[in-house]
């Protein structure tokens, strides 16, 4: 049994053939209006066998022009209509018959099959084939039951004017119409519209030609006699093995055909009076061979569709998963799929060819081995929280064991896998190695955190002015209550007021350590909603001291209503505390006002914060380098500081830049988004 594809190869091939016959296109119409014509007059005359004085039990020019006209374009219609007439009204089946009647009876003919035909063109995909069920029930519905009907009114009308029983004419009229579209149209359209394409392997051409040979002998036992002893009711069951042998093994090829090999036979015997039919009148041998075939076309037609409908469901299905199979075995990454209870089903090449394992031990629950001992329990909690919240897809990062035995960092995501029905079949999961990303992650903070201790250094006069300073005042306080004690002066309120201002002296010592040691400790980053204001008088308490020392003027421009950020607080202070530090030094060598001005100021979208000061400004070469690794202006500078702090701003979604000042001096400004006003503030 062919299948889509095949059909559609075929189509192709045929589309091929068409396009190399259209270098001579009225050829190819003549010699496609010939072979009309000569079906039309071969169905014309079988019609008319029978008798005139009854109607025919199948009508076959209905079919020939029906499929006609579903074969050719509508604009070419009315010649394929025109054509036929002449066969009508001039074959010499048609003498003695009204020239009235034969046009009438004609007229009624072309209106079915153009109503059909249109009908069928709008309301099936492709009407020279029923590829589902529902193809087929439009089908029986407008050829074969509606438009027959229809048409036996203004049929039935005919006959009675040339003295038939109108409602008996009208009977004849549809059943004709009916089984004529029902047995001969799918004859004609799986057989000669579109010849059958058959794998012909020796098993098939066997199987197809015993089917032949026992549908032939019954159906001929059947149709003429045999033994007295059984009924001829019973004889016309010996085909009926036969008949869906070919509609489940043939599809609706098989179908067809072998209806149509019966109802040949059938028509015969009819024809010469075999024993099937003797006695029987002309109306009721055609009644007969009506009930007969309409008994067995429809069940046969129904069940070779459902067969074809199964076949190409399940050829479309292991087509799709040979694509899925070869997509996923050439995708660049770790591929693999699970069921509903999280069992492997699938692992991809790549999967198979990184782990070096078989793909039956990576099946179900073998896959697991691979992962890190101390990374198993985290992916488990990753999985079964995304399961009880019904997430449909997740993101987790673990070691997974490559098949040299070192253990490789992998990102995995995971999405749900949905059927036709909406239904969940399991999921679909891919990995890529981010081994090299996590290291040089790793590398970043371990420059950052050094970085920071760089800075520490810089900073020891800092601490130590900050610290020093709340230590003296506590040990003079400490000095004056001793020198209390000695005179013998116990005042309860000069001892409260010593210890007050001690108090006080310790937490002082205590922030400034505290500030100190947050800005250079080594932590996970974490994006909390910030005051950008918090950060900058932060800051600024930890320079105060040493910009003193270095007497330079630090001035705050800070804006008031700013929006609030989302970061980390410890390296938004990094970045504003190199900054600062970098003006410093700038500002500390060179001549005229040593000043640095630090504002913060809404920006769009976000929030600005700038560092300007009065120094010798930045060279232009040096512009465009500023913030690359390991470039620096400065003497015993690494060239890292202004690599980590735009590092650290990009990774904010944010953006850093250096510009000079008219008439001296430079600023650097950075920027970070600004979060949704419904955002709740965490102190930095």
């Amino acid at each position: 049994m062919s299948t889509p594809s095949d059909e559609l190869r075929g189509d192709a091939r045929a589309a091929q053939t068409r396009a190399g016959l259209s270098a001579v296109p009225w050829l190819t119409e003549a010699a496609e209006l010939g072979a009309f014509l000569v079906a039309y007059y071969v169905a014309y005359m079988f019609g008319m066998s029978f008798s005139d004085a009854s109607s025919a039990p199948f009508w076959f020019p209905d079919s020939v022009l029906l499929c006609a006209l579903l074969v050719v374009r509508p604009s070419r219609w009315w010649l394929y209509i025109a054509a036929a007439l002449p066969i009508r009204l001039f074959s010499e089946v048609s003498a003695g018959v009204p020239t009235w009647f034969l046009l009438t009876t004609f007229g009624i003919d072309v209106a079915k099959a153009v109503v059909a035909a249109a009908a069928l063109r709008r309301l099936v995909d492709d009407p020279l084939r029923w590829r589902t069920i529902r193809d087929f029930l439009v089908f029986g519905a407008i050829a074969v039951v509606l438009v027959p009907a229809a048409s036996a009114f203004a049929g039935a009308a005919a006959r009675s004017a040339r003295g038939f029983d109108y409602w008996i004419a009208w009977e004849e009229w549809l059943l004709g119409d009916a089984l004529a579209q029902l047995v001969i149209t799918p004859l004609i359209l799986y057989w000669l519209v579109r010849p059958p394409r058959l794998k012909l392997t020796f098993d098939r051409i066997g199987e197809a030609a015993l089917l032949l040979l026992g549908l032939a002998a019954s159906g001929y036992w059947a149709m003429h006699g045999g033994d007295e002893a059984m009924g001829a009711a019973s004889r016309l069951f010996a085909p009926v093995p036969f008949l869906f042998w070919a509609a489940i093994r043939f599809g609706m090829r098989g179908a067809s055909g072998a209806v149509g090999i019966m109802a040949i036979l059938a028509v015969h015997a009819a024809l010469t009076g075999e024993q099937s039919f003797v006695g029987s009148s002309p109306a009721a041998t055609a009644l007969g061979l009506q009930q007969f075939l309409l008994l067995w076309a429809v069940p046969l037609c129904l069940v070779a569709i459902l067969i074809e409908q199964r076949d190409a469901s399940g050829a479309a299905l292991r087509e799709s998963e040979q694509r899925f199979r070869e997509m996923a075995n050439s995708a660049p990454v770790l591929m693999w799929t699970a069921g509903v209870d999280g069992r492997a089903q699938f692992f991809n090449q790549k999967w198979l060819d990184f782990t070096g394992h078989r793909l039956d031990a990576e099946l179900g629950d073998g896959w697991r081995s691979s992962i890190h001992p101390e990374d198993r329990a985290h992916y488990d909690e990753v999985r079964q929280r995304a399961a009880a919240l019904a997430q449909p897809s997740f993101e987790i990062e673990y070691r997974l064991q490559r098949t040299d035995g070192a253990y490789r960092w992998i990102l995995q995501s995971t999405a749900v896998r949905h059927g036709t029905a909406g239904e969940v079949l399991g999921h679909v999961s891919t990995a890529v190695d981010i081994t090299e990303r996590k290291q040089a992650e790793e590398l970043g903070r371990t420059i950052e955190h050094v970085q920071r201790l760089a800075t520490l250094g810089e900073l020891t006069a800092l601490i130590a002015h900050e610290v020093r300073q709340p230590l003296t005042a506590a040990l003079l306080n400490l000095d004056a209550g001793e020198h209390l004690l000695k005179i013998g002066d116990t005042s309860k309120d000069a001892f409260k007021e010593i210890l007050h201002d001690l108090r006080h002296d310790t937490l002082r010592a205590a922030d400034a350590i505290g500030r100190i040691r947050e800005l250079v400790h080594r932590h996970r980053t974490e994006m909390l909603p910030l005051e950008t204001n918090d950060i900058v008088v932060n800051v600024l308490r930890l320079v105060a001291g040493d910009a003193l020392r270095r007497r330079v003027k630090i001035v705050a421009e800070l804006g008031s209503n700013l929006p609030c950020v989302r970061g980390d607080a410890a390296q938004l202070q990094h970045v504003l505390l190199n900054l600062i530090n970098n003006a410093m030094d700038v500002v500390e060598d060179s001549e005229g006002a040593h000043t640095i001005t630090v504002r913060s100021r809404p920006a769009a979208h976000g929030v600005e914060i700038a560092v300007a000061d009065t120094g010798r400004g930045i060279p232009p070469e040096a512009l465009p380098r500023l913030f690359e690794s390991f470039y620096t202006t400065r003497a015993r500078g690494l060239g890292l500081g202004l690599t980590i702090a735009r590092t650290i701003v990009t990774a904010h979604g944010g953006q850093i830049s250096a510009a000079n000042n008219v008439p001296a001096g430079a600023t650097f400004r950075f920027t970070i988004p600004a979060m949704p006003q419904d955002a709740k503030l965490t102190s930095s």
